[in-house]
């Protein structure tokens, strides 16, 4: 693709979804980051708005950070639906997050994005507690990242309730391949690769 035909690309894809995209950016961003419309936005169904953003990153530029853009043509083109009943959202860098997504975010919940995290389609985020993704993460299509199962179980013998919840720290260039599950509680490594429809319910250990 010639730079020109890129520009024209980002054109035409900035100007498809520019009321949400505007209305994100001054509602959650200090004028002088808003301004730079650093946050694009396509078929944006934003179901709460509470909480906060922050880019914390040395350079924000236009569509430095994208959400529901069609990337994988085998998903629909549903965009993207954003669900924040107060928690915050932590942007380090650059962050395309594909079609067919689903973020949800709980009153408590811290969530970061490391730079360059890139996702093309269909990622399930929900967080009551906090998510943390190193740097170059990569997830891939109809992923689920969940810090919390929602329903404890009790345990008859030890007469208590086991953990429903618990921070999610995915270490630098981790790769989660199609269809993976990550559970509450995991702590990966630095340099991961989860293959396809792998589920992760406990913290991974670096091997020498």
């Amino acid at each position: 693709m010639g730079a020109l035909q890129y520009r024209l690309t980002r054109l035409k894809r900035l100007l498809s979804s520019l009321p949400s995209t505007i209305y994100f950016n001054f509602h959650y961003l200090p004028f002088r980051q808003a301004v730079k419309l650093p946050i694009w936005l396509h078929k944006a169904e934003l179901l709460k708005c509470k909480g906060k953003v922050i880019i914390d990153a040395d350079h924000v530029s236009p569509g430095m950070i994208t959400m529901g853009y069609r990337e994988v043509s085998i998903y629909p083109n549903t965009g993207v639906v954003w669900e924040n009943k107060g928690g915050t959202i932590i942007f380090h860098g650059q962050c395309m997050i594909g079609n067919n997504s689903f973020l949800s975010f709980g009153e408590k919940a811290t969530v970061e994005f490391g730079d360059d995290f890139r996702n093309t389609a269909s990622l399930k985020l929900i967080s009551v507690r906090g998510i943390k993704f190193g740097v170059k993460a990569r997830v891939g299509w109809d992923s689920l990242i969940m810090d919390t199962n929602f329903h404890p179980i009790y345990n008859m013998t030890k007469k208590k309730y086991s953990r429903a919840s618990g921070p999610i720290v995915i270490g630098d260039y981790n790769w989660f391949g199609t269809g993976c599950r990550v559970m509450h509680s995991v702590t990966t490594p630095e340099r991961c690769i989860f293959g396809m429809g792998t589920i992760v319910t406990r913290g991974c250990e670096a091997q020498s």
